[in-house]
């Protein structure tokens, strides 16, 4: 049989009520319902609780009775009560007797029938009155939907994200009452406007929300980004999120020590959690869409005030860099600032220091090399199993070439692929180290495995268009150059150019390495390939008096 426990907690949560509001139903603290639901009180000292708890979660008449059983009482279909007793009475009771147990507005055996039909007169009129103010009462009613109906309701337009905060339900009994939902709206606008989002609105729902279903209810007809809902009494704030095509927020819940605390908890703390994990959501939210320039808006506004807890500025510092680092135009000085203020507060964060790491290799500023080594070194002594941060630590050597460089890129690379041999950054920088050093096998089985792993990775296709052109064979190097240039690869028309150029179609070669040197105005001042524009715009001279321009020298001198 089951316990009174048991029983409490499968009829609570069929009925969605609270302890709070159970509590102040049956007239007992919200701790003595924990304690009931979790046993460490066996059952309540009174029936008449049990009682209580069945009227408000509505229990039927044989849940009551097993929840009295178990309780340690009698059910209610063994109490003899007193309308019970009365009945029994009455069935042997004569005509006379039983009317004198009516109500008095009857007349008895001796009172006239002309006083009886002014009794019944009265009665006839109070009914007519009763009967008007129900009418009025119900098209009141009726008019109050009608005009609810005629109100919009706030609705997502093309584009737009909608962030809706419900009114928090109070179940402190009417002693308090705040207005819960305006106190972390209007921050969350504020935060909007201030960060320039014009395409996300913060809109106040009119009704509470009182359950997970209503909330994705809500979602899914407004077609709203979040929604933001909860409830609160003399005891805690609890906020709940509720968000559309992703995890949603962890909920906030404040105990209070005393009804003392709900007005600071509303009025200050509360409306700061709340704004900083919306704000970190929506950031999370642009960088989901690789808008990386509104997720660092939103991020920069969040940490303008920081959250106390390390967790949590830690997690907010790695979303902010990562939104820097990331995108078509990455700002590697603020990635390393924010990750160096990370790393200074958690300093065995490996992904904050492995992306640090490979910051330093994009920026390529004088003493970066060696600053994006330590960096990947630091990582290996945390976690020698951190296979990405060997290939991190592969590609500074390939690219800084200092004495052992090349030895220690092929080592790492190889360390790499011998533990995941689906590791395509590790194929792919190894290849093009293969390239360099004029190891033809090494390199074509290695980007060839590169498009077989990744075959919409235009970097693989690239780097196999120039080890064949600087091969000399380029009727292998087209069809690879062309999907290279159709997946966006654009440093690959400076390959295609100098394959068509081998072929003798100086007119196309001349239009491919043009296009090459318009692409390159559009890069970084830090671009790898800037060192390529004056040699091609010489080769541009030859290609237009008939000469082809790439010789078996210039083979070389590139392969270097």
């Amino acid at each position: 049989m089951p316990t009174f426990s048991q029983l409490l907690k499968q009829y609570a949560e069929r009925s969605g009520i609270s302890d709070a509001e159970l509590a102040r139903a049956v007239g007992v603290r919200r701790q003595t319902i924990f304690r009931w639901k979790e046993g460490s009180v066996a059952r309540p000292r009174s029936r008449d609780d049990v009682l209580a708890v069945s009227q408000k979660l509505r229990l039927s008449t044989s849940e009551t009775d097993e929840l009295l059983i178990a309780a340690g009482f009698h059910p209610e279909g063994e109490r003899t009560d007193v309308a019970e007793s009365a009945l029994v009475a009455e069935e042997t009771m004569p005509a006379g007797s039983l009317r004198a147990r009516l109500p008095a507005a009857f007349p008895n055996a001796d009172t006239p029938l002309s006083h009886g039909s002014v009794v019944e007169e009265r009665l006839t009129r109070f009914r007519w009155i009763g009967l008007g103010a129900s009418i009025l009462l119900l098209l009141a009613l009726l008019a109050g939907v009608w005009l609810a109906r005629r109100t919009p309701l706030p609705v997502a337009a093309p584009g737009e994200t909608l962030v809706i905060v419900g009114q928090f339900v109070n179940f402190s009994a009417g002693e308090i009452g705040f207005n819960v939902a305006g106190r972390i709206a209007e921050p969350l606008r504020q935060e909007v406007e201030s960060a320039g989002l014009p395409a996300v609105r913060v809109v106040l729902w009119p009704d509470p929300i009182r359950s997970e279903a209503e909330a994705q209810a809500t979602l899914a007809r407004t077609a709203a980004w979040l929604v933001i809902w909860g409830e609160y009494d003399s005891g805690r704030v609890l906020v709940r999120f509720a968000q559309a095509g992703s995890a949603a927020p962890p909920p906030i819940e404040s105990l209070l020590a005393s009804p003392s605390e709900l007005f600071a908890t509303i009025n200050s703390a509360l409306p700061q959690e709340v704004r900083y994990l919306a704000l970190l959501t929506l950031g999370a939210f642009y960088a989901e869409k690789n808008d990386y320039a509104q997720a660092r808006a939103v991020l920069a506004r969040a940490y303008t005030t920081p959250p106390q807890e390390t967790d949590a500025r830690a997690t907010l510092l790695f979303r902010l860099g990562l939104a820097h680092q990331l995108g078509e135009d990455p700002q590697q000085d603020e990635a390393i600032r924010v990750y160096s203020e990370l790393l200074d507060l958690t300093p065995d964060n490996l992904l904050a220091r492995y992306n640090r790491g490979l910051a330093f290799l994009e920026r390529q500023r004088s003493g970066d090399w060696e600053k994006a080594l330590a960096d990947f070194d630091g990582v290996i002594q945390r976690s020698p199993n951190f296979l990405a941060a060997y290939v991190g630590r592969g590609v500074v050597y390939l690219y800084r070439r200092a004495e052992g460089d090349g030895s220690a890129a092929l080592q790492d690379f190889a360390y790499a692929i011998e533990r995941d041999d689906q590791r395509v950054m590790a194929y792919y920088n190894r290849g093009l180290l293969a390239i360099r050093t004029d190891q033809r096998e090494l390199w074509e089985d290695d980007l060839l495995r590169v498009i077989e792993l990744a075959p919409d990775f235009a970097g693989g296709a690239s780097a196999l268009c120039w080890g064949y052109v600087l091969d000399a064979e380029a009727a292998s190097a087209l069809p690879v150059c062309d999907r290279a240039v159709a997946f966006g690869a654009n440093e690959a028309l400076h390959s295609r150019g100098m394959a068509y150029a081998q072929l003798g179609d100086l007119t196309q070669a001349s239009a491919d390495l043009s296009a090459f040197l318009g692409w390159l105005e559009q890069q970084p001042a830090n671009s790898p390939y800037r060192v390529y524009r004056a040699q091609v715009e010489g080769w541009l001279v030859k290609l237009a008096a008939g000469t082809n321009p790439i010789t078996e020298a210039i083979l070389s001198v590139l392969r270097d």
